[in-house]
């Protein structure tokens, strides 16, 4: 497509008064080009500067430490017993690609783990279970009882958890693990086989560096023969620096101005600036800063939908006194999570995650897909609208509100801004995209036979 260009670099975006003007470079020829634009978005996600935990004593260790970002080729570290600092999605990744290679890796955590199944019983992935008739009242009583809530929700995945991983050795530390409402499950299911198989070993935190191949635990245990340490301790959030928008004014348009550890962005539901100038709030956005418990390339998509929305004219952004308003609560309500939930300091209480009871509704609202308006706010019997919805099609109603929540649900009904797909060509992609879904439960209750 000619609007796309690949193997270009963007080297700085600078606001000109009505444009913003994005100097970029061929990663080839070295051509620079300045092009100018009324609208911006900066889509880099905010997973971009590697965290660095300090460890006493580092400077004695005689062997490799690299962050999880260098990692590459578990060859490079055959036979050796490597510690990995951190015990979550990345650090599962790398054991998976460690075992091919490597004696014994140690996963060195400071609190315990929600483990969860990629499959559950009926062969459906995890992420099926959230389906729109969930995620709706899920949203709903965030908003109305969000502590009843947590509460529910926490106790179900510990109890699914129980199950799946049954009886894990007291000394691993994974139990009792944090609460869900300021710590990120891991849907384990690579990481359990080498856990079984004691090639990874869950230890204690890191207390200090003793020698140059031995470590001290916080629990008082030494570790000998430690050839290499990985860092899988994740990323603080920011984005490239040559994607930070300027303006000629003294106000930053810097996403994360303080670069402070586990701080929301300074924005407005982590999409839009919250600059006192309207021509840049309503002409640039930052996609990937807002989260809510919904699928990823789902949420992004809607959140897609909403920044197209507002660019059209179509949704308007509240005054800048109320934006400012919305994120001074959202700080105030992680503020209290942190400490109603005894969150760890620098823990992964992800800084872009917002309340869904809130975020939910809005986005659906700004997006114009209709959404709460024709299915109501997690209760559809009480929504006429839903009512008929059933009436006119139930086969099309029970996958919708029950299915795989699929990004084609956005594009069922007319919600007076964006244009809706045909409603049977919409039909058939929400019912095809289910039956792929069963077809896969199909596979995975099969291969757990074979096996």
């Amino acid at each position: 497509m000619p609007g796309i260009k690949l193997g270009t670099k963007v080297l700085n975006i600078n606001w000109t008064g009505n444009q913003w003007a994005v100097k970029s470079q061929k990663v080839n020829t070295g051509a620079v080009t300045t092009e100018y634009f009324d609208k911006v978005c900066v889509a880099t996600g905010n997973f971009f500067a590697p965290k660095w935990p300090k460890l006493e004593g580092l400077d004695n260790f005689a062997g490799r430490v690299i962050h999880s970002i260098d990692y590459h080729k578990p060859e490079e570290f055959k036979d050796q017993r490597v510690l990995l600092v951190g015990m979550h999605a990345t650090a599962q990744d790398v054991t998976n690609s460690l075992s091919k290679a490597a004696k014994h890796v140690y996963l060195a955590h400071r609190s315990g783990l929600i483990l969860l199944p990629r499959y559950d019983d009926n062969g459906a992935t995890s992420d099926q279970a959230a389906t729109l008739r969930f995620s709706l009242f899920m949203a709903f009583m965030y908003r109305h009882l969000p502590i009843l809530w947590n509460w529910l929700f926490n106790k179900l995945l510990n109890t699914i958890s129980a199950k799946a991983f049954p009886n894990l050795p007291k000394e691993w530390g994974i139990r009792p693990a944090p609460h869900l409402a300021v710590s990120t499950p891991l849907f384990a299911d690579t990481l359990w086989p080498h856990l079984q198989s004691n090639f990874a070993e869950p230890i204690p935190a890191i207390q200090r560096i003793t020698g140059p191949r031995s470590v001290e635990l916080t629990n008082g245990r030494i570790l000998q023969d430690i050839d290499s340490i990985i860092y899988c301790t994740g990323y603080d959030t920011n984005i490239p620096d040559g994607l930070i928008p300027h303006t000629t004014g003294t106000e930053s348009l810097h996403p994360y101005p303080n670069n402070t550890v586990g701080s929301p962005p300074n924005l407005y539901r982590n999409i839009f600036p919250l600059h006192s100038d309207p021509s840049i709030r309503k002409s640039l956005a930052f996609l990937g800063h807002g989260n809510i418990l919904l699928p990823g390339f789902i949420q992004f998509e809607l959140n897609a939908m909403a920044i197209s929305q507002v660019w059209l004219g179509r949704t308007l952004l509240p005054p800048h006194s109320d934006m400012l308003a919305w994120h001074e609560a959202n700080l105030a309500e992680r503020k209290h999570n942190f400490a109603y939930y005894n969150a760890l300091p620098n823990s992964t209480y992800y800084p872009t995650f917002m309340n869904m009871g809130d975020h939910f509704k809005w986005v659906d609202d700004a997006a114009g897909t209709g959404l709460y308006r024709n299915l109501g706010m997690g209760m559809e019997w009480l929504n006429w609208r839903a009512w008929r919805f059933w009436w006119r099609d139930r086969e099309l109603y029970g996958v919708v509100m029950g299915g795989v929540f699929t990004p084609f649900v956005w594009r069922l009904f007319e919600g007076g801004k964006r244009r809706a797909m045909a409603w049977g060509e919409c039909r058939e992609a929400i019912l095809r995209e289910n039956e792929l879904a069963r077809e896969g439960r199909g596979r995975v209750l099969e291969g757990k036979k074979r096996v």
